[in-house]
């Protein structure tokens, strides 16, 4: 990869990464005004109880997106960016203008995705044996 995409990768990277730390920042303030008052309505209890744990899944992918991008700053400042983490092979430069935080190719990401899904399956049916 030339010195031009490199920069421009760079700069990608920086500004997505000054976002998603701002996004995160606004909804961890966001969190901490969702508080249990002193209600006994279930309906309401419900409700905040939702609320936190949609805010704890958005920001748990907005961390990993944050390592992501880490990473890829890392992957730069060493020579190595656009090579993929688990084959050493090219990243696709166009997978890198699209998700310039990629850190696999297409192949090895759709493989880790994959093995990822039939262990959180199997990890399903261990719990649904029949109770002694």
């Amino acid at each position: 990869m030339d010195r031009k995409k490199l920069k421009v990768a760079r700069q990608k990277l920086e500004q997505e990464y000054e976002d998603l730390s701002k996004s995160m920042k606004r909804g961890r303030l966001s969190a901490d005004e969702i508080m249990v008052e002193n209600t006994e309505d279930e309906g309401d209890l419900a409700i905040i109880s939702h609320a936190r744990e949609l805010f704890y899944n958005l920001q748990e992918g907005a961390l990993a997106r944050l390592r992501s991008i880490e990473e890829a700053m890392e992957a730069l400042e060493r020579g190595r960016y656009g090579e993929c983490i688990r084959c050493d092979d090219d990243i696709n430069e166009r997978r890198l203008e699209v998700v310039p935080w990629a850190t696999m190719c297409i192949r090895c990401q759709e493989e880790t995705e994959m093995e990822a899904s039939s262990q959180t399956a199997l990890a399903g049916l261990e719990g649904e044996g029949p109770e002694l």
